[in-house]
């Protein structure tokens, strides 16, 4: 069965279904540069309404492990790859790509020259595109035929596998469940809560830090959050991630701003500014930190991405604010980047001591 494949700016792809192949979705198109972590990619809550691409060429491999997941539903509206494995080999595989996708009612498209595709984008930009079981005669009507998914987070106690301390709150824009499982192993108490959540609501969790996780969409979008964001800062150490690190940004009067194709890949290298030091980080958003807005701010700097000089990380002297645009729970194969959960664990367990 053919899939189209069409863009807005009129180019089009045509190869083979799977998945889903009943299934159609309009989204905003965006590649993936990551040789493995298809599945993480597929299940992270960040890619809510859009179509991702694989650069690489061969997808679906070593199968599907249930326990990987980064969240109970899919957001993604379509995965597009060059080729799907004709079957997985890995111990812990339960479930091929195309069944995994099929049962969660995801659409697939192969046999797309996934590379062309890429450096398409790298030259027009991130742009709306659909995924068709026939061809498109008018794009904007098939566009706003095709529904749009919503995330449903819900409160989420989590008990700790060891030690009681601290407790952490986190508060949920669409988090990944391995946010939760490196506080966890860490000995951490944590509990989710709405991004909607009140300050009286929050408070009742006695939390000892708060943590602002990662999510989709324009940041932004979220300025009747940030309030909420100062009001925690004032009363609790707070990290965000990712969307959370953007907010921090905007909170404090720092502007954002939409990235030409995307940041989406797990071989971007992070300076940390203070050290020296550059590790190799897993990413996924579109929109960055404005590094000229920031100078108007209380906010400093510390961290930057070396490709592109991209703001990656914050902090606001004399509180225990900080933020990170990376995903320090991924493990893109190094895992310096945990050293964001040890940090902002040690430095609030502090202030719990002396606060005692």
């Amino acid at each position: 069965m053919q899939k189209y494949l069409t863009l807005a700016d009129g180019t089009q792809w045509i190869g083979t279904a799977f998945g889903d192949r009943s299934v159609e979705g309009a989204g905003n198109l965006v590649f993936n540069t990551g040789m493995l972590g298809y599945q993480e990619t597929i299940t992270d809550p960040s890619y809510l309404n859009q179509l991702i691409a694989f650069t690489y060429p061969l997808i679906g491999n070593y199968g599907i492990d249930p326990t990987v997941n980064q969240a109970t539903t899919i957001g993604t509206q379509a995965v597009i790859v060059h080729e799907l494995a004709d079957f997985s080999d890995h111990y812990s595989s339960r479930a091929t790509l195309d069944s995994f996708l099929f049962t969660h009612h995801v659409p697939g498209i192969q046999g797309i020259d996934t590379r062309e595709l890429t450096i398409h984008l790298r030259h027009t930009g991130t742009q709306l595109a659909i995924i068709s079981n026939q061809p498109v005669t008018n794009f904007q009507l098939k566009a706003a035929s095709l529904p749009t998914k919503q995330l449903t987070p819900q409160p989420v106690p989590v008990q700790a596998t060891h030690g009681s301390q601290p407790h952490i709150v986190i508060l949920d824009f669409g988090e990944k469940t391995a946010i939760t499982q490196e506080l966890v192993a860490r000995g951490c108490q944590v509990s989710v809560v709405p991004a909607t959540s009140s300050f009286k609501l929050i408070a009742a969790y006695h939390p000892d830090g708060m943590l602002l996780s990662n999510g989709p969409g324009d940041p932004e979008a979220q300025a009747a959050v940030l309030p909420l964001i100062r009001q925690l800062a004032a009363h609790y150490p707070l990290a965000g991630i990712c969307l959370g690190h953007q907010l921090i940004a905007l909170a404090y009067g720092a502007k954002t701003y939409q990235l030409t194709f995307g940041h989406h890949g797990l071989n971007h290298p992070v300076q940390n500014l203070a050290t020296g030091q550059v590790i190799m980080t897993a990413q996924n958003h579109d929109f960055a930190v404005d590094p000229a807005s920031i100078a108007k701010t209380p906010l400093q700097v510390t961290a930057i991405e070396l490709n592109d000089g991209s703001v990656e990380g914050l902090t606001l002297p004399g509180q225990t604010v900080m933020s990170v645009q990376f995903h320090p729970e991924a493990h893109p194969g190094p895992t310096e980047a945990g050293q964001f959960f040890d940090h902002f664990i040690h430095t609030l367990t502090q202030e719990v001591v002396a606060n005692a």
